[in-house]
């Protein structure tokens, strides 16, 4: 068997969707600020080195809860995803991941921890969009895919000054939440998914 054959196996592809809902888990907990979400993505112990913040994992989702207390949306949309098996168990994991989030005037301490300095005008909300990577070391224990080290790459990021508001709900509207409220989460908690 060669080694592009063995990169897909079925067991190898059961991996891969498997680590692909990984990617996708961390997305929707980091976006409704799922505590328990973020940590069940990582192995205990392990390290996360995201610019500002370098450590453990839980540090990194406590510091993710208090910075983005003020941040009322947040979106990420994971892209390109190469999944490189060293072995069984062992996967080097790189995932393109695109980052809009918008920050109050008030949280421009938060949107200049993340940028390296940068606010924008003090006086007005802020949009950021940011594209990234992340490199993951993910292991499987036990049949299960976790991260065991991840580092942020980060390409780019671009904020640009929110002079209107776009979106002005009516009565009825669902609105997107990260307060616990979210729709999708309460549906999960309807369906017993939760």
């Amino acid at each position: 068997m060669t080694t592009t054959t063995q990169q897909y196996t079925p067991e190898r592809i059961v991996s891969r969707l498997q680590i692909q809902d990984l990617m996708f888990r961390w997305c929707r907990a980091v976006d409704r600020l799922d505590r328990q979400g973020m940590l069940d993505i990582f192995w205990p112990g392990a390290i996360d080195s995201h610019g500002p913040y370098i450590g453990p994992a839980e540090g990194l989702v406590e510091w993710i809860l208090v910075r983005h207390r003020p941040i009322a949306t947040s979106s990420h949309f994971i892209g390109n995803m190469l999944i490189e098996f060293a072995s069984d168990d062992v996967a080097l994991v790189e995932t393109y991941v695109r980052t809009i989030q918008q920050y109050p005037k008030e949280a421009t301490q938060q949107l200049a921890q993340l940028t390296g300095g940068a606010a924008g005008d003090e006086s007005t909300p802020m949009d950021m969009f940011t594209s990234s990577r992340y490199l993951d070391h993910m292991e499987r224990r036990e049949g299960e895919w976790r991260v065991a080290h991840r580092d942020l790459i980060q390409d780019w990021k671009q904020i640009v000054d929110v002079k209107y508001r776009a979106l002005v709900p009516a009565e009825g509207w669902i609105i997107g939440r990260r307060d616990g409220e979210d729709q999708v989460q309460t549906e999960r908690q309807r369906l017993g998914l939760a």
